[in-house]
């Protein structure tokens, strides 16, 4: 009997252990995953901020290249200013830039001749580049960063630079001068090791409760740095505690780990989305654009949406970026496609020009075959390629060469085709010679700042003015006000895009929106007959 039962306890613990084990394995592999989830995540928010800095740096480059080739006679004359301007507009990160006397700049792209104390500077490279962190210009409560270089001088903001980054509690974002260890633009708190001389580029830091990436150029005497705190994900490890710990103690070893592997499956996004598509999961919601001559609704944004049933859908930039990582965010557009082709014959039914524009993502533009699946889609569906506007964010056109040539394939097929959210990459007046696109959206973050005294109130008229230069139709996204769009009508801004004009609606309240705007045409007509 006590043989028995010393054989029952030691199953019972060999049993205990064994499941235990694994359980305590993948806990432990959890958290490992999470620290590198946040040490990689630090480091690429290190990347962008340098990244973003370092085309400040090319086009402040090239503007120092091309102002201090002036005589210094004629910096301050009509023809100097001239230069200056032109290059004001064809910069995406500059504000504005200067020739510089001493510690004086006496004249600029911004104020003409009107002339500016800069006082000394705070920092000089060992190129002899020459750095002021809060210079005030013409609103003294607004500082600005002006980097010298010769007599030439750059104007940036720190907002713009760091635009990117999103609200994260805790987190810090920064550039600095790598040799002084002086800081430029900064989103938070400055880490103390940044300023330590034994600093050690493309390196995770663990400090205290945070992770800080430090990351330098090879162009530039500068780098960046990004703090983000330890345990930011923190749930997830509790939530995969929660779940194996009860079901190994209840199934035991076998079905444990079975049970682990089947969650762990199901669990990742990339099978979820796999999923969703097979149980046809994903619908469509339209968000109206609007003629700003006439205020007709001649266009809507067909925006995808998951809907999982319990309540809690998962954000379209979460499961789009996902199925990007993933390499499936081809199955997503070809479902999202799909559903255009069904719901557009309504639609098409009351207003026949009518035009549906869809978001492609950078793996979309650069697949092979790509345009060839959508014409083919839409001669299925009898659906007009001038019903069809292909949109692409300026974060998919990397390479180049290969989304131009896409681009020139869908607009000889009677496609259009738009670059959304202008202004917010790193595309310029040199980029959009070399493409073929019909109109440019203007992000919401500069249509939010007109009429007001941000730093980026005015780059939305010179993206209007870049537009208009080369012959395309400009979309302002993110209308609220009757303001806004007053401001953008007197832009010359040929269409709007907003909760202003409508929120993003299923097809059924589109089709409501349609018949109402086809019968006041037709009473109007009437009236005029009459």
């Amino acid at each position: 009997m006590r043989a028995i039962s010393r054989l029952t306890l030691i199953i019972v613990l060999g049993v205990c252990v064994t499941t235990a084990l694994p359980i305590f394995a993948a806990i432990t592999l959890a958290r490992h995953q999470e620290t590198r989830s946040e040490e990689r995540h630090a480091l690429s928010l290190a990347r962008n901020a340098l990244f973003h800095s370092e085309i400040s740096g090319d086009q402040l480059t090239a503007a120092a290249r091309a102002i201090n080739a002036l005589p210094p006679d004629k910096a301050c004359s009509p023809v100097g200013q001239a230069l200056m301007r032109k290059i004001d507009l064809e910069s995406t990160m500059l504000q504005a830039v200067g020739w510089v006397d001493g510690n004086v700049m006496r004249c600029s792209s911004f104020a003409g001749g009107q002339a500016f104390d800069l006082g000394p500077p705070d920092t000089v490279s060992r190129s002899d580049t020459r750095f002021r962190n809060h210079v005030t210009l013409i609103d003294p409560k607004q500082t600005y960063m002006v980097t010298q270089i010769g007599s030439a001088a750059g104007v940036l903001n720190r907002d713009l630079i760091l635009s990117f980054v999103d609200d994260i509690p805790g987190l810090s974002v920064g550039i600095f001068s790598w040799t002084g260890r002086t800081t430029g633009a900064v989103r938070g708190p400055v880490p103390d090791i940044v300023r330590t001389p034994d600093l050690e580029a493309g390196r995770v830091y663990r400090i205290g409760d945070l992770h800080v990436a430090v990351v330098r150029s090879d162009k530039y005497d500068i780098g960046a740095f990004a703090a983000l705190p330890v345990g930011n994900s923190t749930g997830y490890v509790n939530e995969i505690a929660g779940i194996l710990i009860p079901l190994g103690v209840i199934v035991g070893l076998i079905l444990s780990a079975l049970l682990i592997h089947v969650i762990r499956v199901r669990a990742s996004m990339p099978a979820m989305i796999r999923t969703a598509l097979k149980q046809d999961k994903f619908h469509l919601l339209y968000q109206p654009v609007v003629d700003l001559a006439n205020g007709q609704v001649v266009a809507a944004e067909a925006l995808l949406r998951w809907d999982r049933g319990s309540g809690n859908p998962i954000p379209p930039d979460r499961f789009i970026a996902a199925a990007e990582e993933a390499g499936v965010i081809h199955l997503v557009t070809t479902r999202m496609l799909k559903l255009l082709s069904t719901d557009a014959h309504d639609v098409l039914r009351i207003a026949p020009e009518f035009r549906f524009s869809v978001n492609f993502s950078a793996q979309d533009m650069h697949r092979p075959g790509i345009v060839q699946e959508v014409t083919e889609m839409l001669e299925r569906s009898g659906i007009a390629c001038r019903n069809l506007v292909i949109e692409a964010t300026e974060r998919s056109l990397v390479d180049v060469e290969r989304a131009r040539e896409t681009m020139r394939q869908f607009r000889a097929a009677g496609i259009r085709v738009a670059i959304d959210d202008f202004g917010t990459g790193y595309s310029s007046l040199g980029y959009l010679a070399q493409l073929e696109v019909d109109s440019l959206k203007i992000d919401r973050l500069f249509i939010q700042s007109l009429g007001t005294d941000a730093a980026t109130s005015q780059v939305a008229g010179r993206i209007i003015d870049m537009a208009r230069d080369l012959g395309l139709k400009t979309v302002a996204e993110g209308i609220e006000t009757v303001e806004q769009e007053r401001l953008l009508k007197g832009l010359k801004v040929d269409f709007g895009q907003g909760y202003l004009y409508g929120h993003p609606m299923p097809l059924e309240e589109l089709l409501v929106l349609l018949r109402g705007q086809q019968a006041g045409e037709k009473r109007r007509l009437r009236l005029v007959a009459a």
